[in-house]
């Protein structure tokens, strides 16, 4: 009986330590969608992202990545960690980026779900407030302590969201 209870606790522990991950610990993935041809012309350099939430206040802040239209974000205290990609590949720089997401992917947990609308900007264009919505899921928990390449790992919550400009949203 002892030995079942030990392993009844074990097993959840396990599990309550993969929850716990996957909802202090986020990864994020945000795109940049031009809907007229116009626009993608206008915005086609650098662009900043500043992420408010409904009253308006500032959660964080972003960049377009050079050549895709994907969003980086820009960590208040480590800045961006794509920086150290860039950089060059070797142990002591995977060393660097896997401390820094750390940090960003806490950080990114306590502000997400407050977002409402975006405003972006660049030397061509700076926007209204363009409405935002992440769709997130956490559903892979429970499967954190499995040792497969494909399976296993430290659980993540999961988001994704669009930013999609118009021809009218852009000032300038």
């Amino acid at each position: 009986m002892k030995i079942i209870l030990i392993l009844v606790v074990i097993t959840g522990l396990i599990l309550g330590y993969g929850y716990w991950h996957s909802i202090t610990h986020g990864s994020i993935y945000i795109v940049l969608d031009y809907k007229t041809p116009k626009n993608k012309d206008k915005i086609s350099s650098k662009i900043k992202v500043l992420f408010l939430d409904i009253d308006g206040k500032a959660l964080a802040q972003g960049i377009s990545d050079k050549n895709y239209n994907y969003i980086e974000l820009i960590q208040p205290v480590i800045g961006n960690c794509h920086d150290l990609v860039r950089s060059g590949s070797n142990k002591e720089t995977r060393k660097l980026w896997q401390q820094c997401y750390e940090q960003q992917s806490t950080w990114m947990m306590t502000w997400t779900n407050d977002v409402s609308h975006v405003v972006v900007s660049n030397k061509n264009c700076s926007s209204k407030k363009v409405p935002i919505i992440f769709s997130g899921y956490n559903s892979e928990w429970f499967l954190w302590w499995v040792p497969h390449p494909h399976i296993g790992g430290k659980p993540y919550s999961y988001f994704r969201a669009s930013i999609d400009l118009k021809k009218h949203d852009c000032f300038k």
